[in-house]
């Protein structure tokens, strides 16, 4: 048989990934979707809002998140590979969705080549790859947010169960929420908790300020970090701010209440908010040279080209999503942004381009 070689691969089966791979579908590309989720337990973003219905999704409005991410692989199985003539010439168009947690990519003249895990990630076990190769490649695939090491499990068997027990409050409307312009609504008036240091943290102090003036500060054992200026409008705020180590979550089922602090006091909230930064999924990028931004994420041009150390676009690699540095981190950017690199990656394979005037 011979080697598939596909138009346009994607890294991500997110918002962004997904309308890439649609957006890039309709331009007649023959699409290849990797998707992590199974293999290494992560889940983007808006997966994890899952009591809570997404609202601002505009082609899937009112879903919580698990549903979300059921209708984006239906959406892209709306699009299955098939043949077809361009003139005398046979094609392929569509999208393959494939499992795979993506560990390299490689130039290969031409060429852009993808390694990936595909089967479940489990400790000490080795990783069973498979490899692809691409004209272009979008890189959708997110990042992960930091979570708060309460109830911390490190020598679970899977990845994802080093967090099990904040999970189980993750995504609920009394839980642990990651973006209050998300969620900030749903705790109007009420109290609301924010779990993080340094200056940092205060941007989530400032958006919740659109929603409630009683807001507390929980540093988790840790100094505050924060600046001279910020401590000071801090204090003009009326928040407090707790330095005492959490020891554990204090809930009834799926709802987070509050908290048991090490000093044997318990603090109790209608909301949760953590921000304690991210990372960036893109180890499979090590060793290229690409521009990205104080947090990892990548530094792409209008076009969500990404750029090499001198500003100028890598051919082939295109960025999207939530993973593209200087973006709001909300599901309607990433669409868009999904669907501007969809179709750029697609423009880019053009036989003809646009002449360029050399007088």
């Amino acid at each position: 048989m011979a080697e598939t070689i596909y138009d346009v691969a994607v890294i991500g089966a997110g918002p962004a990934g997904t309308q890439a791979a649609v957006s890039a579908s309709h331009q007649m590309k023959h699409v290849l979707v990797l998707h992590s989720g199974k293999v290494s337990f992560s889940r983007g973003r808006a997966y994890w809002s899952k009591s809570v219905e997404i609202e601002d999704a505009p082609v899937f409005p009112g879903i919580t998140g698990p549903n979300f991410a059921k209708e984006l692989m239906k959406w892209m199985e709306s699009r299955p590979v098939v043949d077809f003539m361009l003139g005398a010439e046979k094609r392929k168009t569509g999208i393959e969705m494939r499992d795979g947690l993506v560990t390299k990519l490689t130039r290969n003249g031409r060429l852009l080549e993808l390694e990936a895990s595909s089967k479940t990630l489990k400790r000490h076990a080795p990783l069973e790859m498979e490899r692809f190769k691409s004209r272009t490649v979008v890189v959708a695939s997110g990042f992960d947010d930091k979570w708060p090491d309460i109830e911390f499990q490190p020598g679970a068997e899977r990845l994802y169960k080093q967090y099990a027990t904040v999970f189980r409050y993750a995504g609920n409307r009394k839980g642990w929420h990651v973006c209050i312009r998300c969620d900030g609504h749903l705790h109007v008036n009420e109290h609301l908790a924010i779990l993080g240091v340094g200056d940092y943290i205060y941007d989530a102090a400032l958006g919740a300020q659109d929603f409630t003036d009683k807001i507390t500060i929980l540093t988790n054992g840790r100094p505050h970090r924060m600046s001279p200026a910020v401590l000071k409008q801090v204090a003009e705020r009326n928040i407090n701010i707790i330095e005492t180590k959490i020891k554990r979550h204090i809930g009834e089922k799926t709802d987070l209440l509050g908290f048991e602090m090490a000093d044997g006091t318990e603090l109790y909230f209608h909301g949760f908010l953590v921000d304690e930064g991210l990372i960036p999924n893109t180890k499979f990028l090590e060793g290229w040279d690409y521009q990205k931004d104080e947090e990892g994420l990548i530094i792409a041009n209008e076009d969500m080209q990404m750029l090499d150390r001198h500003g100028e676009p890598i051919p082939g690699l295109f960025a999207a999503g939530d993973i593209v540095s200087g973006e709001r981190n909300l599901i309607a950017t990433a669409f868009a942004l999904g669907q501007e690199a969809g179709l750029s990656a697609s423009d880019s394979l053009r036989k003809w381009q646009y002449p360029i005037d050399s007088s």
